[in-house]
C-alpha cells in the first residue's frame, strides 16, 4: 500500500466513525467538525510513509475515539521496523559497533528510518 492509499484508509474508517457517532447521539457535531478538521490538516495527500508514521500517533491526542482506528497502524510500525531495528541494534552492540548501534537506536526513536509499508490493508472497522 502506499502512503495515500493508507490515509485514505484512515479518513476513511475516521469518517465512518464519525457518521455512526453522530447519528447515535454520542459525537456532538462540533467535535465531529472538529476532528475531521484535524485529520483534514494533520494528513495530506502525497506524505511520505515516514511523515504518516509521525503523524499518526498524534491524531488521537485529543480524540481517543479514533484509538482503534490508529493502533493497529501504529502496531505495524512496531512490529516491522522497531523490532527488527532492536534486533538490529544488540548486533550491532555484540559485535562491538556501538556507534552504529546508537545511530541506528537514535533514528528509530526519532522515526528518522526509510519505510516500505509491509502492514495488512485491512482494517477492522466499528
Amino acid at each position: 500500500m502506499s502512503p495515500d492509499d493508507i490515509r485514505e484508509q484512515i479518513e476513511a474508517d475516521i469518517v465512518d466513525l464519525i457518521k455512526v457517532k453522530v447519528e447515535a447521539e454520542e459525537m456532538t457535531e462540533d467535535r465531529a467538525q472538529a476532528l475531521a478538521q484535524l485529520v483534514l490538516d494533520r494528513l495530506k495527500p502525497g506524505m511520505s510513509l515516514e511523515e504518516l508514521y509521525k503523524t499518526l500517533p498524534h491524531l488521537d491526542d485529543n480524540f481517543s475515539e479514533i484509538s482503534h482506528i490508529i493502533v493497529p497502524y501504529l502496531r505495524d510500525y512496531e512490529d516491522g521496523v522497531a523490532k527488527p531495528a532492536i534486533a538490529q541494534v544488540s548486533q550491532l552492540i555484540k559485535t562491538g559497533r556501538y556507534k552504529e548501534a546508537q545511530e541506528l537506536a537514535e533514528r528509530v526513536i526519532t522515526q528518522d528510518v526509510k519505510l516500505v509499508w509491509t502492514g495488512s490493508s485491512s482494517r477492522g472497522k466499528t
